[in-house]
C-alpha cells in the first residue's frame, strides 16, 4: 500500500523525534485506502517526484533520443525488441575508446549515458534511475544532482574505455551512481539512525543485494559494460560522501567527505592517465548496416 511512513532519529541535544527521509519525503495525509493505482506507486516508489525534476526531464529526454536512434535507420531484426541499427548508436556517440584516445572524441564519454540499445533496456534503465535518484535528487538539489548524474556516467565511461574499450551505451553507469548514492548516504548518517526500527541495517543491505544481482545479471550477458557499472557505483558513492550535508557533524562525518574528495581526483587523474598513456585500445571493425 501507499502511506505515509516517516522514518526517525533521535536529536540527542533536543531530545526529540526528528524526522529523518531514506528514500525521500512522503506526503502527509494521504489516506492510503483512497488512493488509485498510480497515485500508490508515487508514494511508495518515489513520494517526492515531479514533473519538473531533473531525473524526470532526463529520463524523457532519453526516451525522446531512443526514438530518434530507431527512427534514423530503422531497428534490427534479432531477439531484442527495437534495437537500433549499430550505425545509428555510434553516430549519436556510443562510447569506443580507440575514438575517445586516438580521434580525441571526448564526448563519447558523456554521449553514451542518453543513448540505449533496445526498448527494454531505455525502459528499465527510466525506471531505476527514476525510483533510486528522486531521493537524490531531493538530498543533493537540482544543480548538484546535474553535476552528480553526469560525472558518475563519465566515471563509469572512463573505466569502461580503459578496462574494455568495447562500444558502449546506457544511463546504467549513473544509475549504479545512484545506488552508490544510497549507500554513502547510510554511512555518512549512520549515527543518525539510531532507531532500531528505521533499518538502517536492512537498508543498506536491500542496496548490497540490488548491486549484486545486478552484478550476477551483468556477468551472464556479455553485452553488458559491468566496467562501467563499477565506475559508475564507486564514484557514486565517494561523490556523495563530498556532496551530501550530514545530519549531525561528526568527525569521523569530516573525514569521509575529504576521502571522497581525494578518491574523486584519484579516479579521475588516474584513469585519464590510463587511456592516454598506459591502455591500447584497437579500432573495431566497422559496423554493418
Amino acid at each position: 500500500i501507499g502511506g505515509n511512513q516517516q522514518n526517525y532519529y533521535v536529536n540527542a541535544d533536543q531530545e526529540k523525534l526528528v524526522m529523518l527521509p531514506f528514500l525521500g519525503e512522503t506526503k502527509a495525509g494521504n489516506d492510503p485506502r483512497k488512493e488509485n493505482y498510480l497515485q500508490m506507486l508515487k508514494y511508495t516508489c518515489c513520494p517526492s517526484i515531479t514533473i519538473k525534476s531533473f531525473l524526470v526531464l532526463v529520463t524523457i529526454f532519453e526516451l525522446i533520443i531512443f526514438l530518434l536512434e530507431v527512427m534514423q535507420k530503422g531497428y534490427t531484426k534479432n531477439s531484442e525488441l527495437l534495437a537500433p541499427v549499430g550505425g545509428s548508436i555510434l553516430k549519436y556517440g556510443s562510447g569506443e575508446a580507440y575514438l575517445i584516445k586516438y580521434e580525441f572524441q571526448l564526448w563519447r564519454l558523456i554521449t553514451p549515458i542518453f543513448l540505449h540499445a533496445s526498448l527494454m533496456h531505455v525502459c528499465s534503465n527510466a525506471i531505476f534511475q527514476i525510483i533510486f535518484g528522486i531521493s537524490v535528487e531531493q538530498r543533493l538539489g537540482t544543480v548538484k544532482t546535474i553535476i552528480f548524474y553526469l560525472t558518475t556516467g563519465i566515471a563509469g565511461n572512463l573505466l569502461s574505455a580503459v578496462w574494455i574499450g568495447a562500444r558502449g551505451v546506457g544511463a546504467s553507469t549513473s544509475i549504479f551512481g545512484l545506488l552508490g548514492s544510497q549507500v554513502a548516504y547510510v554511512i555518512l548518517n549512520w549515527k543518525a539512525f539510531v532507531i532500531p526500527e528505521m533499518g538502517r541495517e536492512k537498508y543498506l543491505f536491500s542496496i548490497v543485494i540490488i548491486v549484486l544481482y545486478c552484478t550476477l545479471q551483468g556477468l551472464k550477458s556479455p553485452s553488458t559494460d559491468n566496467a562501467g557499472h563499477l565506475g559508475g557505483l564507486l564514484s557514486g558513492m565517494f561523490l556523495s560522501l563530498a556532496l551530501f550535508e550530514s545530519y549531525r557533524k561528526e568527525k569521523y562525518e569530516k573525514v569521509l567527505r575529504i576521502l571522497g574528495i581525494i578518491f574523486m581526483l584519484i579516479f579521475f587523474i588516474g584513469g585519464f592517465y590510463l587511456l592516454f598513456n598506459v591502455s591500447v585500445p584497437h579500432r573495431l571493425p566497422p559496423i554493418q548496416e
